[in-house]
């Protein structure tokens, strides 16, 4: 076996995958974290398993079939594959109270995932186990957090014994085994009940129940797990003696691919040859608003969108973006409805992105100018962006940011739910909307898959009504992603932004 060198652009989000919601990191929680449901890596994209969830942590999907679905299409039933254990000290087995643990870890106060309202919007008690966690952990410190966790249940969620738990829902839903199939619904192990999520102190002890570990003391260095048992694993295999993400720009990224010295781009995306792929594109990226600042009120907002040229934007795998939700993602259209035109000469405007973004917040600036704009651009690292985002008293006006497709059907709440849901933890605008609520839960309860659209695109054309986001660019799946000479059986995956599953790669031998 060999070392996987991975070069890209700034360190992972989070290690930890309670907060973790960065599509890149998502290539790397899939060596150490696994979830009840998952997805199979598939050579051929067209072939609709490579975008349906399979059990992972559990035995099957629980259906009526399998008597793991009641009957009222609220009650699911999940048991626990036999031989999978955490690397502790001695090696411990996965309980399900261990499942039951990340999910009330998801739900605590510092962690503030992005994916936060599929799984209080879908799961019976949760919502109200977020707000009393809140309230009951002000500080958030470690002994806070662990005391509330271990002495309060989220009411639908709970351990019938070690093997299997029950999972209730608010109302009968499409997509509960995609939200439980994201990383951020991981197990955790008593262990963390020490640590504030993602905390240095965290990351110092991350425990892994897949086949690579990540190393103490790196940003991103991965070696074997031996403790993983591949016969308790049916969607992972360990064929490299360690992986390494050493941080690098776009173009050396690529160029040290081409030249042999790196085998993958990480959080670079570099086609190596354009394929057509028929699977949802992403919004990336979009312009969105501060809503909490006096300065960017209404008339401002519609110049903004008004002064931006986006079909000059556009390039190969982006085309100009009016909507929110993009191609091959449910409830897609081609344009919202109309802005009437504004006026905001004289308006200096604070502007956020990352490095990745510079371009286009370059060409934003430039086209602002024009109508007398001053936009002031500051680059930060994705995980600084996210953190100063995610802080209400934050300053600044606009930010781009980008959105991909967690799942790949029934999926139009993943891009409005959570960026424009009010108090949502991804609505980083502080947009809010008692109409736009209101439309959310309506569509949210729609099973009929047509009427669903229909009512997510009610929502989308509210949100654009009210110019809250600037819709940029769609930018499609890059795939094959660019690959160096020594990887095999490089396997794309929708779910993790079509970057090759490293749980299944193995490199060539020397000959």
């Amino acid at each position: 076996m060999a070392i996987l060198r991975l070069h890209g652009h700034g360190a992972p989000d989070h290690l930890d995958p309670a907060c973790s919601h960065h599509i890149p990191t998502r290539q790397l929680l899939r060596l150490y974290t696994r979830q009840l449901f998952t997805y199979q890596p598939d050579m051929n994209l067209r072939n609709w398993q490579a975008i349906a969830p399979v059990p992972d942590l559990a035995t099957a999907i629980p259906s009526i079939y399998n008597a793991g679905l009641g009957a009222s299409g609220r009650s699911y039933v999940v048991h626990l594959r036999p031989g999978v254990r955490w690397d502790t000290t001695p090696p411990r087995p996965l309980t399900a109270h261990d499942v039951v643990r990340g999910l009330k870890r998801l739900a605590g106060p510092t962690v503030r995932n992005p994916a936060l309202p599929f799984f209080t919007s879908t799961i019976r008690g949760m919502a109200e186990y977020h707000r009393e966690f809140a309230a009951a952990a002000p500080d958030g410190t470690a002994e806070q957090l662990a005391r509330f966790q271990n002495t309060h249940e989220i009411a639908g969620v709970f351990a019938l014994d070690d093997e299997s738990l029950v999972i209730e829902l608010l109302r009968p839903t499409l997509d509960i085994v995609d939200i439980l199939a994201l990383p951020c619904a991981s197990p955790a192990p008593a262990e963390y009940d020490a640590f504030v999520p993602d905390s240095p102190e965290f990351r110092e002890h991350i425990r892994s129940l897949g086949p690579y570990r990540p190393v103490p003391g790196s940003i991103a260095q991965f070696e074997p797990n031996p403790v993983w048992d591949p016969a308790s694993d049916p969607v992972r295999q360990r064929r490299l003696s360690a992986i390494r993400v050493i941080p690098s720009t776009g173009d050396t990224a690529a160029a040290a691919v081409r030249s042999g010295a790196a085998d993958l781009t990480w959080n670079v995306p570099v086609t190596a040859a354009a394929t057509a792929v028929d699977l949802g594109s992403a919004l990336d990226p979009c312009l969105l608003f501060n809503m909490r600042r006096d300065d960017v009120d209404l008339a401002v907002r519609r110049a903004v969108a008004g002064a931006i040229d986006r079909e000059t934007l556009a390039g190969p795998g982006k085309r100009a973006a009016y909507s929110i939700i993009p191609p091959g993602n449910d409830g897609h259209q081609e344009t919202g409805p109309a802005v009437p035109a504004g006026s905001a000469a004289g308006t200096r405007l604070r502007m956020l992105h990352a490095p990745t973004d510079a371009m286009v917040a370059n060409a934003v600036a430039a086209d602002l100018a024009k109508v007398g704009i001053t936009v002031t651009a500051l680059a930060l690292e994705q995980a600084e962006l996210r953190a100063t985002l995610a802080d209400p008293a934050a300053e600044w006006d606009m930010t781009l940011v980008s959105w991909s497709p967690d799942w790949f059907h029934n999926n139009a709440r993943v891009f409005l739910q959570r960026m424009f849901q009010s108090d949502a933890p991804g609505n980083y605008g502080g947009y809010s909307s008692p109409e736009v609520d209101a439309l959310i839960d309506e569509a949210l309860a729609e099973l009929q898959p047509l009427r669903a659209v229909t009512a997510w695109q009610r929502v989308e054309n509210r949100v654009l009504a009210d110019v809250a986001v600037v819709p940029l660019l769609f930018n499609e799946p890059s795939v094959p992603a660019l690959r160096g000479d020594r990887v095999r059986d490089a396997r794309p995956m929708p779910a993790i932004g079509f970057g090759y599953d490293l749980a299944t790669l193995e490199l060539a031998t020397p000959t």
